[in-house]
């Protein structure tokens, strides 16, 4: 009988057999360890503070939130993004595009996703022998 040792395995020969055990590090105390607790930020109540700075934005622990600045002072393409939720509608898409045609296969598998749905429900529906004849 013969002891190897590779990379944690330790494995043990009798004969023609061969037999893999593993051997783990050992644990120390409990299992998953303490979890972080987040930083609750206090709710900003001043209406003049609200109006000149974007509270919450500064992501350092020195220094201030940074301040508003005029609509003038930021590029043009900002006034112009989509913040609604969901994809673009398709006619708004050119169809000469690939976005155009990913977004046709996504409605058309939401699409079909709904019918096979639908006609499952369907297929499922127990009718009272009477109302076939």
């Amino acid at each position: 009988m013969a002891l190897s040792f590779s990379q944690g395995l330790c494995f043990l020969r009798a004969g023609y057999f061969q037999l893999a055990l593993r051997s783990y590090a050992k644990k120390i105390g409990k299992v998953g360890g303490a979890t972080a607790q987040k930083a609750r930020m206090e709710v900003e109540t001043d209406p003049q503070k609200l109006l000149k700075t974007c509270c919450g934005a500064n992501i350092f622990l020195e220094g201030s939130d940074p301040e508003i600045k005029p609509d003038q002072e930021y590029p043009e393409w900002l006034w112009n993004l989509r913040t609604e939720r969901g994809g673009q509608e398709l006619c708004e898409l050119d169809p000469n595009t690939m976005a155009y045609w990913k977004r046709l296969s996504n409605l058309t598998s939401q699409r079909n996703a709904r019918v096979s749905k639908r006609l499952l429900k369907l297929k499922n529906i127990q009718y009272p022998d009477d109302a076939l004849s």
